[in-house]
């Protein structure tokens, strides 16, 4: 195998709908093959359909699954040491901490292939504090990484505390899989008030607490028009708490990409109640549909995005005052269209492109 056909190789948990555009992207830009390692197919919690691979190689690993919960899974796949040492790679990324990543990290130091890891994890969700067997990961696969790869300032935190020098930790954001087509309707012709977009629970996505604010707004006399886009354990009890309420939603149930952005398009002000996302892209979606955001504090994208570049609210998760924040954000369409304008000054630094630089930054420190 010629030096020029050494596969860069990316070893991750499953594809998502972002990271398939990034490939595709990243594949594009190299001077070599990309060939991306998936542990699974798909996360048994994901009900997106991904088309088939475009532009890079994509094989699934075999190996043992353990699906924990919503956003955690466990992948033990020993194939991923043969499949390195038959590739050869001339760089190894690895998404996060998993025995499988274990495995490929010092499958790369026997075969002497540099390799970087990749996490979105942020000190306030760090796995790390919790658990020794990560702890046991991370020791095993940070020393030797040549480069790191962190989404947000929060991940760059964590990969530095982990023992990874600083100036070997390069960003690259995480972005929406697409984006708005055609003219976006004005805020004040859009058939909803409210959009919740996500998993339908409380621990993770703060569900309940939203169907709290839109009784707190009926309460007080506004039962907003509201949509609800996404599934999970709570949508019964969501529909029935509306419906008493007396307050008329909409529930999509799981949308695929393109209907996204329609139901993105649909609503002036986005709820984002997390209870603790290392990012929250659904975030970046809003403001890119024109759609004002109002967030709790418990997210990368609230802390770095919102409210560092002033392109939405940020407000402790309390019913009363979410309901009149959300309500005076409706009431005010001059402040919204100032959040609306910030935004898009913000946006273009959470991009496809700006992600592909970072990647390519990783890859030529050690290619």
């Amino acid at each position: 195998m010629g030096e020029a056909e050494r596969p860069v190789v990316v070893v991750t948990g499953a594809l998502a709908p972002y990271t398939q555009v990034l490939y595709r992207a990243l594949a594009a830009s190299l001077d070599r093959p990309l060939t991306v390692l998936a542990c699974a197919a798909r996360e048994p919690a994901r009900q997106w359909e991904l088309a088939a691979a475009d532009g890079y190689r994509f094989a699934v690993l075999p190996g043992l699954r353990w699906h924990r919960d919503a956003v955690r899974n466990l992948y033990v796949n020993p194939g991923v040491v043969p499949r390195l040492a038959r590739l050869r790679p001339r760089a190894v990324i690895l998404n996060d901490f998993s025995p499988t990543m274990a495995m490929a990290a010092l499958a790369a130091r026997m075969l002497r292939i540099p390799y970087g890891i990749r996490t979105d994890g942020v000190p306030e969700t760090d796995p790390g504090a919790r658990s020794r067997t990560h702890r046991v990961l991370r020791r095993t696969i940070v020393p030797g990484a040549a480069f790191g790869l962190a989404p947000s300032e929060g991940s760059r935190t964590l990969l530095a505390s982990y023992g990874l020098a600083p100036a070997r930790i390069f960003r690259a954001p995480l972005f929406p899989a697409w984006t708005p087509r055609g003219r976006l309707p004005a805020a004040e012709d859009r058939p909803y008030d409210v959009l919740f977009c996500g998993i339908l629970n409380e621990e993770v996505k703060g569900a309940r607490f939203f169907t709290d604010v839109m009784r707190a707004c009926a309460a007080a006399g506004r039962p907003l028009r509201v949509r609800v886009a996404g599934d999970g354990p709570l949508r019964p009890e969501m529909t029935a708490r509306l419906a008493e309420a007396g307050i008329p939603a909409r529930f999509d149930g799981y949308l695929d990409q393109e209907a996204l952005g329609e139901a993105h398009a649909s609503a002036r002000l986005l709820l984002f109640p997390s209870r603790g996302d290392v990012w929250g892209i659904v975030v970046n979606e809003a403001l890119q549909s024109g759609a004002a955001v109002l967030a709790s504090p418990h997210s990368g994208a609230a802390r770095e995005l919102l409210e560092a570049r002033g392109c939405g609210v940020v407000r402790p998760l309390d019913v009363a005052d979410w309901a009149h924040t959300t309500l005076s954000l409706l009431d005010d369409p001059d402040r919204r269209a100032r959040l609306r304008a910030a935004a898009e000054q913000a946006l273009p630094d959470v991009a496809l492109d700006r992600a592909v630089e970072g990647y390519r930054a990783g890859l030529a420190s050690v290619v």
